[in-house]
């Protein structure tokens, strides 16, 4: 069990440099929809991220919790985006 333990937390870490990294182009994303005058929500990119990466998935029940996950992720995206623009 703690072996299985030590892979989770080597994967958490990964997943946080991700983010921050994820995080550091949604930055540059905000600034330049704040430049061109577009919103931050766009519902046809979302689609279609959460279409191509569920599509990715084999395992069935993965496959329905994933959207929550990323769901998430995008909407951290988007309220980041609103902070950054409000400053």
């Amino acid at each position: 069990m703690e072996d299985l333990r030590k892979k989770i937390d080597a994967i958490d870490d990964e997943m946080l440099e991700l983010f921050l990294k994820r995080m550091a182009l949604v930055k540059q994303i905000a600034k330049e929809k704040k430049e061109q005058g577009l919103q931050i929500y766009n519902q046809d990119r979302e689609s279609e991220v959460l279409s191509r990466l569920t599509n990715k998935i084999d395992d069935e029940i993965l496959s329905g919790l994933y959207p929550k996950f990323i769901v998430n992720v995008m909407d951290l995206a988007k309220l980041y985006q609103e902070l950054i623009n409000k400053g």
